[in-house]
């Protein structure tokens, strides 16, 4: 996630570029790998399946990596537009979790632009408004004249645009834990935050590492994650909203000491009551921003009283508003998730609602 930069040959090409390039196409090439006995199989470049000694696979590995990097590089430089010679001034945010990222980073006075969802840190109800959930105001974005736009990886397809007005682009995945960490070195590196960017690192790290240790030789959790449902407190649960596996929380829980209860291929899948009393979990986790309408919504959870969770009395909710955003702040709720999977009785206690604190 470097800054695309135009340049007219290859000549200086940052030791940066040259390694982001190098990740990029050994993902790409693992990705079509899996190995049997003493040869790898080469699979997803035809239809048919090819047997190859591994002395020959890796010259060709080789040959990917070297065209692959250059074809990259090219592209990029070619067709991307100017990064500032010195660290961004003014930064443009097209996410909740971009901004809170940024701030992190001591970037907030540098941000010129947010969405209009940006409501943390309070200051930035100050900042001008350029898009709203998935919409871009560009005529808004030109006005702030900034140097620096970042995008958050499920709005890539305005890059384009925002290229065509001369802005360079970094991207922050929000969608993996570990990409957001990755991305947000990048991103730190960029913008002259390297040091802040990695004791954000160091204290995810930190949390995942006092996770494991809690959880060491205790049976994993089976855990449901509900991320939306109707809040009228209708006495009975109808259907739900899930994380599911590829995801940003699904990580989260398994970080903590839990594996997540739904395995199938949706990221948000929709649940039944059935589908719940089905899977059967052993926590569920239900997140309520702001923790409106807890005791009607504790009610309709009590509906499924056959479930392992209910009847155990591991039914947990999630409040705070940093539970919402994927960034920096998630360190907050892995640590929830870890003391709620594996409670230890020095924790800061649950309320008698279950609410995490």
């Amino acid at each position: 996630m470097e800054p695309e930069v135009r340049r007219p040959t290859f000549k200086g090409i940052s030791h940066a570029v040259v390694m982001h390039g190098m990740q990029s196409l050994v993902k790409t090439v693992r990705r079509t790998l899996y190995c049997e006995k003493s040869s790898l199989f080469f699979i997803g470049l035809s239809k048919k399946r090819i047997s190859m000694p591994k002395k020959h696979l890796l010259g060709l590995m080789a040959l990917l990596l070297t065209t692959g990097l250059l074809a990259r590089t090219a592209l990029e430089y070619i067709s991307s537009p100017a990064a500032p010679s010195e660290a961004p001034q003014r930064i443009v945010s097209f996410a909740p979790s971009v901004t809170e990222t940024l701030y992190a980073l001591g970037l907030g006075d540098s941000v010129a632009g947010v969405t209009q969802y940006c409501i943390w840190p309070e200051d930035v109800a100050a900042k001008p408004r350029v898009a709203g959930f998935s919409d871009i105001n560009y005529e808004a974005v030109v006005r702030c004249q900034p140097d620096l736009a970042v995008l958050p990886t499920d709005k890539t397809a305005h890059r384009h645009a925002l290229h065509n007005l001369g802005i360079p682009v970094l991207t922050l995945d929000t969608r993996s834990l570990q990409g957001f960490l990755l991305d947000l070195e990048r991103l730190g590196t960029a913008a002259g935050r390297r040091t802040e960017a990695a004791a954000i690192v160091a204290d995810f790290d930190a949390a995942i590492s006092m996770a494991y240790e809690r959880a060491r030789g205790r049976k994993r959790p089976r855990v449901l994650f509900s991320v939306m449902h109707s809040y009228e407190g209708l006495g009975y649960i109808n259907e739900i909203h899930a994380v599911g596996q590829d995801g940003f929380y699904s990580e989260l829980i398994r970080a903590a000491g839990g594996d997540n209860v739904y395995s199938g291929p949706l990221a948000f899948p929709r649940l039944s009551r059935e589908a719940v009393l089905f899977l059967n979990p052993d926590i569920i986790v239900d997140v309520i921003p702001g923790g409106g309408q807890l005791a009607g919504v504790r009610q309709d959870w009590q509906s499924l009283h056959s479930v392992s969770a209910i009847r155990s009395g591991r039914l947990y909710f999630l409040v705070h508003a940093a539970d919402t955003v994927p960034g920096p702040r998630s360190v907050g709720t892995l640590h929830r998730l870890s003391r709620a999977f594996f409670p230890l009785a020095s924790d800061p206690p649950i309320s008698a609602q279950g609410v995490l604190p």
